[in-house]
């Protein structure tokens, strides 16, 4: 049996959020949390019961040791994090805005320790303990050594037999459109999952209009066995190796949506890892409707409750 179902890396910041729905410029205390997509899914991955190792490179001082520890903390493996007594860990400053203001994140992470990552002091060999990678394309803008890292990853993991699952997740404060879609385009036909955004495949990709239609053409222009284009409050759809399939959104009241995506890709996966298409969007979409019912970037969901939430029965009072 493998080590971990899942490997994944990227940049994972400290999070400050003012309390109370205020903006930055109110704001007199923060809650402290952290902040970072691919820790997002190995911490949803972790909650559902499967094995995640995550690692970046970080600042071994108490903010370095704070985002470990609250990763760790639920039960992703973070041994493989690369510590330097040099640089800075990166901040986000993130400003929660209630309809019709919108929500607001103040990056602070030029230069950050994780943006150099170094591919020669990666233990690539924590591949072979695994069953599947998981990047995206957040750290791919990050900077040359990022993106030379997640190449390696791909070959590496091609290599050892591994399944690579590829989510998009354009950042516009990051880089360009059409830069994006120049860079991330070769690494995305290497993979056997891919996740974009409805939003994402039109303004990189050129690619709308319905979404049966959208992601026909995301299939065929990508190859990825399995691609999947997440709707926003429509729900999601998916098509696997020829079949094709649309699972509406779940009610929400929302509280922070920031890592629904994160929280989408990792109950999909585990869908994914049965082999099974309709669990894969019903466990995703559950488990991004309940990220958004509780403050900050990490999913507090259980395996029990995206059970039962993906088969209608997720509400009322449980005694």
């Amino acid at each position: 049996m493998s080590k971990y179902h899942v490997v994944t890396f990227g940049e994972t910041m400290l999070r400050l959020s003012p309390k109370n729905n205020r903006t930055l410029e109110q704001a007199d205390d923060f809650e402290v949390l952290c902040a970072g997509s691919e820790s997002n899914v190995a911490v949803a991955l972790s909650r559902l019961g499967l094995r995640s190792c995550w690692f970046s490179r970080l600042v071994n001082n108490p903010i370095g040791r704070r985002i470990a520890n609250m990763i760790r903390a639920h039960g992703v493996d973070v041994s493989q994090v690369r510590w330097t007594d040099e640089g800075r860990n990166g901040v986000a400053f993130m400003e929660l805005g209630v309809p019709p203001r919108s929500t607001e994140v103040v990056y602070d992470r030029a230069g950050s320790a994780a943006s150099r990552l170094d591919c020669e002091s990666v233990d690539w060999d924590v591949l072979k303990e695994a069953k599947h990678l998981h990047v995206t394309g957040i750290t791919v803008a990050l900077g040359p050594s990022c993106a030379e890292c997640v190449a390696i990853a791909i070959a590496k993991a091609r290599e050892e037999g591994l399944t690579i699952s590829f989510d998009v997740n354009y950042r516009q404060k990051l880089w360009p459109p059409r830069r994006a879609a120049e860079v991330l385009e070769p690494l995305m036909k290497q993979t056997d999952v891919l996740f974009m955004t409805s939003d994402d495949a039109d303004r990189l990709f050129d690619i709308s209009g319905n979404a049966e239609k959208a992601i026909e053409a995301a299939s065929q222009r990508f190859g990825a066995k399995w691609t999947v284009l997440t709707l926003g409050g429509d729900g999601a759809i998916a098509g696997a190796e020829g079949n094709t399939q649309k699972v509406p959104g779940n009610s929400v009241h929302e509280i922070d949506r920031i890592g629904a995506g994160d929280a989408f890709v990792g109950g999909f996966l585990y869908g994914y890892f049965k082999d099974d298409l309709d669990m894969a969007l019903r466990y995703g979409l559950a488990m991004s409707a309940l990220k958004m019912t509780t403050p900050g970037d990490l999913s507090f969901a259980t395996l029990s409750q995206v059970r039962a939430l993906a088969a209608g029965d997720g509400q009322g009072v449980k005694r």
